[in-house]
Parts: structure tokens; C-alpha cells; sequence
């Protein structure tokens, strides 16, 4: 009975997971990753925001309406969003 449920589990696991991904092939026959289901949830203002170091960001609205700016990490080259208040 065991076996019977975690046979289950893995299928139902397997099959949710092949349905999350998207490849799709081109006419050359190379394949690629579908990204039209990614989300533009932000949008640019065409301000832009100058840091005290004077460094200037583009400034970003987000679908509630947020103002943020999009900062990159220097040591680990990781971008994240900055919000503005």
C-alpha cells in the first residue's frame, strides 16, 4: 500500500513538472526556452534616481504602483530592486 501511494506521488510530482516548462524549436531546429509567459510587471518612468555616490538608476514602476530602481550587488554581481519611499 505503501509503494502504491509513493508511485502516485511521483507521478503526479513528474507530471506538474514536465507541465512547468516551456521549450519550444525553431525552424533550424535548435531549441529554446518559451518566455512568454514571464511577466512585465514593471514599467519605466523615464526619471532617474542619483544615489549619494552619484550614481544614476533609471527609475522603475511596479504593478502597485511602487517606485524602485534596479541595483546590481558588487560582489556577487546580483541585481535586486531598491524601493523608493
Amino acid at each position: 500500500m505503501k509503494n502504491l501511494i509513493l508511485i502516485f506521488a511521483f507521478l503526479l510530482i513528474s507530471i506538474a513538472g514536465v507541465n512547468a516548462q516551456s521549450i519550444k524549436q525553431d525552424a533550424a531546429g535548435n531549441y529554446y526556452q518559451d518566455s512568454t509567459k514571464t511577466k512585465t510587471s514593471a514599467k519605466a518612468t523615464g526619471k532617474m534616481f542619483t544615489d549619494k555616490k552619484g550614481v544614476k538608476y533609471p527609475v522603475m514602476i511596479s504593478k502597485n504602483g511602487k517606485l524602485f530602481y534596479v541595483k546590481t550587488a558588487v560582489k556577487s554581481g546580483n541585481t535586486y530592486n531598491v524601493y523608493i519611499k
